[in-house]
């Protein structure tokens, strides 16, 4: 079909179509006759998916990598929410500045403070925005470098331990790859080399999962150099919050023995913020 089909079965305009092309999202062919472009059902299609990620603010280049397979859709549309959450930060910055202007008019507004004063809001939320985004980044690969679950059954058999694998991947969308069958299993996830062991509890049979090659791994999105930095502050963090639990509680205990379910109440409270953390972000 010709350009003037496109738009009508696409709902994009002539114009964006071009663009589009020019941009390189979608390659229609010509004829040999009159060196139209024609588009095929596959164009349509690709204008159609162009026009709902631009609906949701996709920037163009991302669009392309995720038409052209280069990015999952997945990832693409986490990036896009991070994006979209911090323009809504921005604008909530905006209107609580808004709020700050109390000038009558245009002519006695003093431009120069109100300037000064949003360079400095804008300093203090960079630094701790981009703080924040890294450490989330650090505490998100830390999950990820080792990690346990409980089986529905004893994985008495290698073809147990490797279906429960499976299906722990597939009800938490990972990309799992068995690479080696047996008692104790190895896989990939998402290229990652990952070493599974059985243990058994007071509370049953667990599956624990370690990364092979820890000390490689660093996520690709933040400079190793940040990485290592924002990750001892991660450690930090997590020691100094449990030490606090064992002196509140050997204090409770010494105290009030019935003291102890405070301590023990942040704990369970911790715990289940980084559960509900690490589902959500998945």
């Amino acid at each position: 079909m010709g350009i003037k089909e496109a738009e009508e079965a696409t709902g994009v305009s002539r114009q964006n179509i071009r663009f589009y092309e020019k941009q390189g999202l979608i390659y229609p062919a010509r004829n040999r006759k009159n060196s139209y472009r024609e588009y095929s059902d596959e164009d349509i299609l690709r204008l159609k998916q162009i026009r709902l990620f631009r609906k949701l603010g996709m920037p163009i280049e991302e669009i392309r990598r995720l038409l052209d397979g280069e990015a999952d859709l997945k990832q693409a549309l986490q990036e896009q929410e991070r994006r979209l959450a911090a323009e809504e930060e921005n604008l909530k910055a905006s209107r609580q500045f808004i709020k700050k202007m109390h000038a009558a008019s245009l002519k006695e507004m003093d431009v120069d403070y109100c300037l000064r004063a949003m360079e400095e809001e804008e300093k203090r939320g960079a630094v701790f925005g981009k703080f924040a985004e890294d450490y989330k980044r650090v505490a998100l690969a830390e999950t990820k470098r080792s990690f346990g679950f409980h089986p529905d059954t004893m994985c008495g058999t290698p073809e147990e331990f490797t279906l429960e694998l499976c299906k722990y991947a597939d009800e938490n969308d990972l990309n799992l790859v068995i690479t080696k069958e047996g008692m104790t299993p190895e896989f990939t996830i998402d290229g990652i080399e990952y070493a599974a062991y059985r243990r058994s509890g007071r509370y049953g049979i667990s599956i624990h999962c370690e990364m092979k090659h820890p000390e490689d791994y660093i996520p690709s999105d933040i400079p190793e150099d940040r990485y290592n930095c924002v990750r001892g502050i991660y450690r930090i963090v997590n020691v100094c919050f449990f030490l606090v639990i064992i002196v509140g509680g050997v204090y409770s205990w010494k105290e009030n023995a019935g003291a102890l379910v405070i301590p023990l109440l942040a704990f369970a409270v911790y715990v289940g913020i980084l559960i509900r953390w690490h589902q959500k972000n998945k």
